[in-house]
């Protein structure tokens, strides 16, 4: 390995290693994208909205995909890839869509990409596994669960729910183990209960950590949506944690549910108050989750 240094070929390897790696990251990125260009076809036909509705539906599926499966450095470098590529290749891909690309203003390239709120509070996140988790997980850096790991774990879920199952796997440790350390931590606080049974068990972030305030949005969904399907609260709960209170597109819901029932379960998000209308783009409305359901004190 030394001799290799000596005569640069080491330093060939790892260019090389390095493009290799650019092409698999854009190979992931473009079928991701072609993938959501094919599901958005019926989205809205104003080009430069359905541009923001692919962009943002792309990283959404990046983190459906890769959350649990890549390490958090590795993931904000491919959001840093879909920046850089996305201008680049989306009129190439659409180029033989039924609409075609759409014509980019200089003013619209120029423009910096939007990018959306986290959902947590990363900083008080980081504060607690620093001063309360050092004595819940162990210290050792080759530990399968230290408080990095499970920082990214918990970051990767965006206040989402998740199983034991999940929690198991991505740390690759046994069902035994994995259900000790979450009875730690929700014990502790960092985590909150479902209060589901069996198989509907879930685990998710503790509400003070989120962005939007789910101790109150919670019980608020399911005051306002009684008698509809069974989970459809804690579901549309999800969706709206993840928007990290930031104004997002209706259609994004009707790839979810379906249009009339989507535009059903809006107006009624918006009669309870729950939503608020932010603005128009085109001719789609965008949608925000109102203000006192937000902690905006960051």
């Amino acid at each position: 390995m030394d001799e290799s240094k000596g005569t640069g070929v080491w330093e060939v390897a790892q260019r090389g290693l390095g493009a290799a790696e650019e092409k698999l990251d854009w190979a992931l990125v473009a079928g991701l994208m072609l993938e959501v260009i094919l599901e958005t076809a019926a989205s809205p036909a104003d080009p430069q909205t359905r541009r923001r509705l692919v962009k943002t539906r792309l990283k959404d599926s990046l983190v459906t995909h890769l959350a649990g499966r890549v390490t958090l450095d590795r993931f904000h470098h491919l959001l840093r890839q879909v920046d850089r590529w996305f201008p680049l290749y989306y009129p190439l891909i659409t180029r033989g869509s039924p609409r075609g690309p759409e014509p980019a203003s200089d003013a619209a390239q120029a423009a910096p990409a939007r990018r959306r709120r986290p959902a947590l509070r990363e900083d008080r996140l980081r504060a607690w596994l620093e001063e309360k988790g050092r004595d819940l997980l162990p210290h050792r850096p080759h530990c399968k669960l230290h408080r990095e790991r499970l920082r990214e774990f918990l970051i990767l879920t965006q206040g989402d729910w998740f199983r034991l199952k999940d929690f198991g796997r991505h740390f690759q440790i046994d069902r035994k183990t994995a259900w000790e350390y979450l009875r730690k931590l929700l014990a502790a606080g960092l985590l909150r209960h479902n209060r589901g049974r069996s198989a509907a068990v879930r685990y998710g972030l503790n509400a003070g950590f989120l962005v939007v305030r789910a101790e109150v949005l919670e019980p608020r969904l399911r005051e306002a949506l009684p008698g509809l399907v069974r989970g459809l609260p804690e579901q549309v709960a999800g969706w709206l944690i993840a928007t990290g209170g930031e104004p997002f597109p209706e259609e994004e819901w009707h790839e979810r549910l379906g249009a009339p029932g989507c535009d059903r379960l809006l107006s009624r998000l918006l009669a309870a108050g729950i939503l608020q209308e932010s603005s128009r783009v085109g001719c789609t409305r965008m949608l925000q989750v109102e203000p006192a359901l937000r902690n905006d004190q960051m």
